[in-house]
């Protein structure tokens, strides 16, 4: 949870901090394991998640994986630590500052629809580039058709041509600004595609009841069954091709 968002957690569509953890918790614990399954770990592999903030998921990947993870950001200023040591530096999908064939695994964890259209395909050609051949980008990717929208807790904001977010997003609680744009699997699937990466896995992807606004907890119990099949995000895995 950011700074600007803080005195307003708890509130309404907002969750407060104990319910942020638990939601950080949760995609990291499910990234965590959607890797393992794709790949075999490499004691001396490494990992970049690519969109770090403040390193939280590369920590926890350091934790819990034998693999030594860095994080990228262009919000970040200069190179720094995370709380637990990872090393976090400028960067953006379309120009991450690592050597070709760095890395065995990306994390592109709710990040996909907040890369502009013009910089998508040079942002999947540049992560392709750092990735070594047979290695993965793991992800997560929110549904922007869902009926509360995850960036703005406004009701159907995906749904709408992007001039008439910006002017619908005036009536968001949030304290944060508009900075992101309505792509699917389908949107996700093409630009890999013209990557030269095949996407080998997706899944629909929930967060448990307790990490949701407590004001919102009835309507998802509700919506438990139908959010099976439309959830509120998906989750996948892409992998650069082993031989060339």
């Amino acid at each position: 949870m950011d700074v600007a968002s803080e005195g307003l957690a708890g509130r309404g569509l907002l969750q407060s901090a104990q319910e942020w953890e638990l939601r950080n918790s949760v995609l990291a614990e499910s990234l965590c394991l959607l890797t393992e399954d794709h790949m075999s770990w490499v004691p001396d592999g490494r990992g970049l998640d690519v969109g770090c903030q403040g390193g939280f998921l590369a920590d926890y990947l350091n934790e819990h994986t034998p693999m030594s993870w860095e994080g990228i950001d262009p919000i970040l200023s200069e190179t720094k630590r995370s709380p637990r040591g990872a090393l976090l530096h400028r960067g953006a999908a379309e120009d991450i500052p690592y050597p070709d064939n760095s890395f065995d695994c990306l994390i592109l964890a709710n990040v996909f629809e907040h890369i502009i259209p013009e910089s998508r395909h040079a942002s999947f050609v540049e992560m392709r580039r750092v990735l070594r051949p047979g290695a993965i980008m793991v992800g997560q990717l929110p549904n922007p058709y869902f009926p509360i929208e995850s960036h703005s807790r406004l009701p159907f904001m995906g749904w709408l041509p992007l001039n008439l977010q910006k002017k619908y997003w005036r009536l968001s609680p949030v304290p944060w600004e508009h900075d992101f744009f309505t792509v699917t699997l389908r949107d996700l699937r093409r630009e890999a595609a013209g990557a030269n990466l095949e996407v080998v896995w997706t899944q629909n992807f929930n967060y448990p009841i307790a990490a949701l606004p407590k004001a919102v907890r009835p309507i998802a119990v509700l919506l438990k069954y139908p959010m099976r099949r439309f959830p509120w995000a998906w989750q996948f895995v892409l992998r650069r091709p082993g031989v060339e």
